[in-house]
């Protein structure tokens, strides 16, 4: 029996185009329960543009029974599967049993790389109800627009030991995810490795302009802007109204400006415009949705401006609900990932400070 696209639990922002949907930023993806013996999926991907460092990775999970909820994905997937061919046939589930599972894919790597789409999903047995844990009540919807350190980079990595590879990024380990799990939320991630708001990253030792090619304010409101362009279309506005209203937005901004700004105060005061400018810009996009700007975790240089571009959008809109989270750096005692990123230990602590936040709003 191959199952329709609607027939598949969704998460994350997804993009149809010649009969394949494509799921690209990280921890996307999609569910269904059945009961049967077989489930396989066709995926399509573009590993001719990538080094085996950088071809799209999804994690594969299986869980028995029925409950589709955020809370009953394990820590540890049941395997990855990284995209090496234009198509790749993948068995997601066999049992010589008749048993009734829960089947997700989720990417685990980020939109800048690899990309993901499925083709199709075929099963030997018979769709099954799907339950959540969450009851009759509708769960909380979380986005996120952040960084490498949203994207669950180099998780899986050790500083000054590994370079970075799309096998160590685990999105799902990461703060953004893991706060939406201890929430019993759902959650979209729109993240980028090396974003920024004035400058992506640049080395403050030897680049003395900024870059500004790929900057958040001029991707996140596009369903998936580099997909379409690689697939040589144009963009399309992501239409949030329709396909994912949430609740609260969360905006973690700032850690590679920090490597332009160098405390330069034209250049700060250049972020803390455009980090309003952003607010406002999520605000008319969800006009319900509480607003939540952390930053600190890999470097402080910015936390106070994060603070003074939220206090100047509520002077002009003193009715939304938009709050500035400070972090701190994280420390060597906990550990340090691929490329001096945190490890899950910093994720765990920043999740449970983001956690309790949210809760108060």
């Amino acid at each position: 029996m191959k199952l329709s696209f609607d027939k598949l639990m969704w998460s994350g922002r997804y993009l149809d185009n010649d009969g394949v949907r494509y799921f690209d930023y990280s921890a996307s993806g999609f569910c269904f329960v059945m009961t049967g013996k077989k489930a396989e999926a066709v995926f399509v991907s573009d590993p001719d543009k990538w080094s085996e460092e950088n071809k799209a990775v999804l994690g594969i999970f299986v869980i028995e029974g029925s409950d589709t909820s955020i809370g009953a994905i394990p820590e540890e997937p049941d395997f990855r599967v990284t995209l090496r061919e234009r198509e790749t046939r993948v068995t997601l589930f066999e049992s010589d049993e008749v048993r009734t599972v829960c089947v997700r894919v989720m990417k685990f790597s980020e939109a800048a790389f690899g990309y993901a789409g499925l083709k199709e999903v075929e099963i030997d047995g018979d769709t099954a109800n799907a339950y959540s844990t969450t009851g009759g009540t509708a769960p909380l919807k979380l986005e996120f627009i952040g960084d490498s350190i949203t994207c669950g980079y180099g998780i899986e990595g050790v500083w000054e030991k590994d370079t970075f590879t799309t096998q160590q990024e685990r999105p799902d380990k990461a703060y953004a995810f893991q706060t939406a799990k201890a929430l019993g939320a759902e959650v979209q991630l729109c993240s980028w490795s090396g974003i920024g708001l004035i400058s992506n990253y640049v080395d403050p030792e030897t680049v003395n302009l900024p870059d500004t090619h790929w900057l958040m304010q001029a991707n996140w409101p596009y369903t998936d802007k580099w997909l379409s362009l690689r697939l040589g279309l144009e963009p399309e506005v992501w239409d949030s109204g329709a396909n994912y209203e949430p609740d609260v937005v969360i905006i973690h901004l700032g850690t590679n400006d920090i490597s332009w700004v160098r405390g330069i105060e034209d250049r700060r005061l250049e972020y803390v415009a455009q980090l309003r400018h952003l607010i406002e810009a999520v605000h008319r996009r969800s006009p319900k949705a509480k607003i939540i700007c952390c930053l600190g975790i890999m470097g402080e240089a910015l936390n106070d401006s994060v603070k003074e571009a939220v206090e100047l959008f509520k002077k002009d809109f003193p009715k939304v609900r938009a709050e500035a989270l400070a972090f701190t750096q994280q420390l060597e005692s906990d550990g340090i990932g691929a490329d001096w990123h945190p490890s899950a230990t910093t994720h765990k602590k920043a999740t449970a400070i983001l956690t309790s936040l949210i809760g108060k709003l």
